[in-house]
C-alpha cells in the first residue's frame, strides 16, 4: 500500500507540473521557479517533494547540518608556547615549532599569555554518501520500458566558515579557549522530473543564510611534563552549544560535550601529536525517510569518537609544515542507498516498480589528510595555510577544502 501511495505521488506530481502546456506529440521542457522558502531546510524540502520520495530534502538538510556542525574548526591554542622560569625570572619559550593546525597538543601556552586567531574555510561539496551532488537520482520509476519517469536532483552546496578564536593561560597547566564560528551556507538546486515521449519538468530553488555557528568552548589541563616542558599528557573538555540555526543548516540543536586525551613528544625540530576522545550529544538528530506509519525507518544519530595525529617539522626558525590525519564516527547513524521496491498498480499507469534514494543501515565515517606550514611574519605573529583532503567519507563531502588562518600571541 505504502509503495502504490509513493508511486501514485510521484505521477500526479510530474503530471500537474507538466500540465496541459505539453503537447502529446512532442518532448517540451517546462521551467517552473525559482521557488521561495523561509529556510534552506525550506528549499530543500520544496523542491524534492514532487519528485515522490518525500524525505529526501530533509535527509539531505540534517546531513549538511552534521557536517558543517561537526567539521573541526582548528586548534584554538596559540602557536607559541611559554613557561614561567624561575631561574631567570621571566617566561621562556619551550617550543620550536608553531602547532598543529587541528590536533591539540599536550603543552599549554603558559601562565598570562593570551592569543587571538582566525581561521577561514571555504568548501564546496561533491558528494553525498558516494553520490555525485550535481546528479542525484532520488526517484525512478519502471515498468514494461526501462524507465517510465524520473526525478534527478542537481545541487551546488558551499559553505563558508570564519572561525575566531581566543585563548589564555590561566597557569602554566591550564589553559582556556573559546571558538565562534560564523558560517554562510548557500544552496541552489534543480529538480528534472522526466518522462520519456512526454516533456520535461525543471523545478527550481536556491537561498544562502548567514550566522552563528555552534560555539566552542575548550579546556586543557597538562597533567604531565618531561623536565624540559617539551613534552607531555593533557586532559581535554570542549563543550559545543547549540548556538548555530538547525533549520538554516548551521548547527545540530544539540549541546555537545567532548572529552579526551592529548600527548605531544619532542625531539629536536621533530614534534609528534596524537589525540582521541569521546562527544556526547545531549539528544539525537533524527534522520527518517518520512514515510506513513509503521513503513518508516528513523535513525537517531547520537555521540561521536574523535582521533587524530599530527607531524611537526621546523624547516627554519620562522617556518613549520605540518602532516595532520583526523578522523570521526557518528554513532547509530544511517547512510543513503537506492533502495528498490515493486508495487503494483492498475495496468494503465504500467509501473511495476520504483528506485527511491532513501536513509539504509551504515555508519557515518570521516577521514581527512591536512598539510599545512605556518608561518611566523615577525613577533608572536603567525600566518599559516592547509588543505583539509577527504580520503573516506560517507557523509557530506568536500575533496579538497582550503584554509587561512591568522595567530597572534601576547
Amino acid at each position: 500500500m505504502l509503495r502504490c501511495r509513493l508511486v501514485f505521488h510521484c505521477i500526479i506530481s510530474l503530471v500537474v507540473l507538466l500540465g496541459d502546456s505539453l503537447p502529446a506529440d512532442a518532448q517540451q521542457t517546462t521551467v517552473f521557479g525559482p521557488i521561495s522558502a523561509d529556510s534552506l531546510t525550506g528549499v530543500l524540502r520544496e523542491v524534492t517533494v514532487p519528485s515522490g520520495n518525500p524525505g529526501i530534502g530533509d535527509v539531505i538538510s540534517v546531513l549538511t547540518g552534521l557536517e558543517v556542525a561537526t567539521a573541526p574548526l582548528g586548534s584554538p591554542s596559540g602557536g607559541f608556547v611559554y613557561s614561567y622560569d624561575e631561574g631567570v625570572g621571566a617566561p621562556l619559550r619551550r617550543s620550536s615549532t608553531f602547532g598543529p593546525q587541528f590536533v591539540e597538543r599536550a603543552l599549554t601556552t603558559g601562565r598570562g599569555t593570551t592569543s587571538f586567531g582566525l581561521n577561514v574555510f571555504n568548501a564546496t561539496y561533491d558528494t553525498l554518501s558516494g553520490y555525485p551532488l550535481d546528479n542525484l537520482r532520488v526517484a525512478t520509476f519502471r515498468g514494461p520500458q526501462p524507465v517510465i519517469s524520473s526525478s534527478t536532483l542537481s545541487m551546488r552546496l558551499r559553505s563558508m566558515t570564519a572561525a575566531l578564536f581566543g585563548s589564555v593561560g590561566v597557569t602554566d597547566s591550564f589553559d582556556v579557549a573559546v571558538a565562534v564560528p560564523i558560517v554562510r551556507v548557500g544552496v541552489n538546486a534543480r529538480m528534472v522530473q522526466e518522462e520519456p515521449g512526454v516533456g520535461t519538468a525543471v523545478l527550481l530553488s536556491d537561498g544562502f543564510s548567514t550566522g552563528l555557528g555552534d560555539i566552542a568552548v575548550v579546556g586543557k589541563y597538562r597533567f604531565w611534563r618531561n623536565r624540559d616542558e617539551r613534552s607531555g599528557l593533557a586532559a581535554l573538555v570542549t563543550l559545543r552549544m547549540p548556538t548555530g540555526n538547525e533549520d538554516d543548516l548551521r548547527g545540530i540543536g544539540a549541546w555537545r560535550t567532548m572529552v579526551g586525551l592529548a600527548a605531544s613528544a619532542e625531539l629536536g625540530r621533530l614534534a609528534v601529536h596524537a589525540n582521541g576522545g569521546y562527544e556526547f550529544w545531549s539528544e539525537s538528530v533524527t534522520l527518517s525517510n518520512n514515510q506513513p506509519g509503521p513503513f518508516d525507518e528513523v535513525w537517531g544519530l547520537a555521540d561521536q569518537v574523535q582521533y587524530g595525529g599530527a607531524v611537526e617539522v621546523e624547516v627554519h626558525p620562522t617556518i613549520t609544515f605540518t602532516v595532520e590525519a583526523m578522523g570521526r564516527l557518528v554513532r547509530d547513524s544511517g547512510r543513503l542507498d537506492t533502495v528498490s521496491f515493486d508495487t503494483e498498480l492498475s495496468p494503465e499507469l504500467g509501473v511495476d516498480g520504483v528506485d527511491l534514494l532513501q536513509v539504509t543501515s551504515g555508519h557515518l565515517r570521516k577521514f581527512i589528510l591536512v598539510p599545512g606550514v605556518k608561518w611566523n611574519l615577525g613577533g608572536n605573529r603567525l600566518l599559516s595555510f592547509g588543505l583539509r583532503m577527504a580520503q573516506a567519507d560517507t557523509g557530506l563531502r568536500d575533496t579538497l577544502t582550503p584554509l587561512v588562518g591568522f595567530n597572534w600571541t601576547l
